[in-house]
């Protein structure tokens, strides 16, 4: 039988053939989305949404000669679609295929592929593989929106979402928290959790669409910035994300009007926001750099509100290499808002680990024994004991050490103290030179209108010159 993981390979092997006519991984990518959705629609039982000179038949009987001018003439019709969804993905549509025959071959190429077989063991799977893909082979493509599998996976089946969650990510990406959560949390009569997001780019919020559809997974992805977003009046039973890394760009002033703490840090900031958008007994899970941990000033202050007004039972430190950026050492924090916070359990994840990459592929079942110490409360109020991975910190302990959440050291971390001191510092400057970004942009502001207004008030009155 056909598996999901041929198929994907099959797929991604054409995209040698488009980069030869000039095409990125990116591109080839949305391609993909484009013409699968077409071959799809009559399986997923969305065809009559589909405009009739739109459709997957159309294109595919169409001459070599003619099939790049039928293409482009569907696009046009499907972003101008009456149906939202169909409309939403191919909004601003265009081919980067300049080639007939390139099209032609990768029409034919979907057209041979046994599409019922292939449903059966999961389409959504072979999407999840070909966006995977994207984030292995380029860093600059899907990879920064693209949380490993194994991650999300370990993730989701701790917090344990069901049909009565809301889910909310308010950095989708291309959709991998909300997809893992509806289908974890869908029972016998297909019921799922309520899943909402929010995206910034258009073209991978595109991407988190077509993958909910392929899924077979209903969900809302608007296209914005969360961190311009108020707070959701009811908030969510569950907030699951992973913010780009980075922090280039300083905040606006309305974006930290709606902080707590204003921050020049898109992390701090995401992780405010987070906290912020929980429902009462609420829970989340975020993925952060580890300069969120240690750093001083603002983000001490940030880690403080958390641990005395929210309940962070568990801290994961993730080995480094997992990510499309592979120096970036992250960790992955579990609050609740039910209460302060009493003790913190931290599982290492690095310690006594090979190094991660293209050679040695990061699983589910390297995160196997860490679902286990976590326990069956999504809460995280298992009974838990320690062991050489997995200890426990008392809260007054880590108000002792400044809220510090790095403090648990490793052999590991022992045998590298210089090199992680040198990132430490090199981490801490990048932030600080942020937050002085972030008051320079405010000064200029105040500059700009106290000019104007002096501008204004000395201005000469040209009635009165003789």
């Amino acid at each position: 039988m056909q598996d999901t993981a041929d198929v994907t390979r099959r797929l991604w092997a054409l995209c040698g053939v488009l980069r030869d006519d000039g095409i990125t991984y990116h591109e080839y990518l949305n391609e993909l989305t484009y013409l699968l959705f077409l071959k799809l629609a009559k399986e997923l039982d969305v065809e009559k949404a589909i405009p009739n000179e739109a459709g997957w038949e159309k294109l595919s009987a169409a001459p070599e000669s003619e099939k790049l001018s039928v293409y482009q003439r569907s696009l046009k019709l499907l972003g101008e679609a009456d149906n939202e969804t169909v409309r939403d993905i191919y909004a601003g549509a265009k081919t980067a295929i300049s080639s007939p025959t390139s099209l032609d071959l990768l029409v034919r190429a979907i057209d041979d592929i046994d599409w019922y077989r292939a449903r059966q063991n999961g389409i959504g799977d072979v999407y999840e593989g070909l966006i995977e893909k994207n984030a292995q082979e380029s860093r600059y493509g899907a990879g920064q929106y693209f949380t490993p599998r194994a991650v999300v996976e370990a993730i989701v089946q701790a917090c344990q979402p069901t049909p009565n969650d809301s889910v909310y990510d308010p950095a989708a990406g291309t959709g991998g928290f909300l997809i893992a959560a509806g289908l974890h949390s869908r029972d016998k009569k297909g019921n799922t959790s309520q899943l909402s997001g929010v995206e910034l780019v258009p073209d991978v919020r595109k991407l988190g669409l077509m993958n909910l559809i392929l899924h077979d997974l209903q969900g809302e992805v608007t296209l914005g910035d969360a961190l311009h977003q108020k707070r959701h009046k009811q908030g969510f039973s569950l907030c699951l994300t992973n913010p780009p890394f980075g922090v280039k760009g300083s905040l606006t002033r309305d974006q930290n009007d709606l902080l707590d703490f204003p921050t020049g840090n898109k992390q701090l900031a995401f992780l405010q926001h987070t906290y912020k958008n929980l429902a009462k007994s609420g829970r989340a899970a975020i993925v952060v750099p580890d300069n969120v941990l240690f750093e001083e000033g603002v983000a001490a202050t940030i880690r403080a509100k958390l641990l005395q007004d929210f309940r962070l039972h568990t801290v994961l430190r993730l080995p480094a290499g997992i990510f499309y950026a592979s120096g970036v050492r992250t960790s992955v924090l579990f609050f609740c808002a039910d209460g302060a916070t009493s003790k913190t359990w931290f599982y290492d994840l690095r310690e006594g680990q090979a190094s991660f990459g293209k050679r040695r592929q990061f699983t589910s079942e390297d995160l196997k024994d860490f679902v286990k110490c976590y326990g069956f409360d999504p809460m995280g109020r298992s009974e838990r004991k320690e062991n050489e991975r997995f200890q426990s910190m008392s809260v007054s302990d880590l108000a002792a050490n400044n809220y510090r959440l790095d403090v648990i050291k490793s052999n590991n971390d022992a045998a590298q103290t210089s090199a992680v001191t040198v990132e430490r510092m090199l981490e801490s400057t990048r932030s600080m030179a942020n937050e002085l970004g972030a008051v320079q942009s405010n000064i200029q502001e105040i500059e700009k209108l106290l000019t104007s207004f002096v501008e204004g008030a000395v201005s000469p009155d040209i009635t009165q010159i003789s």
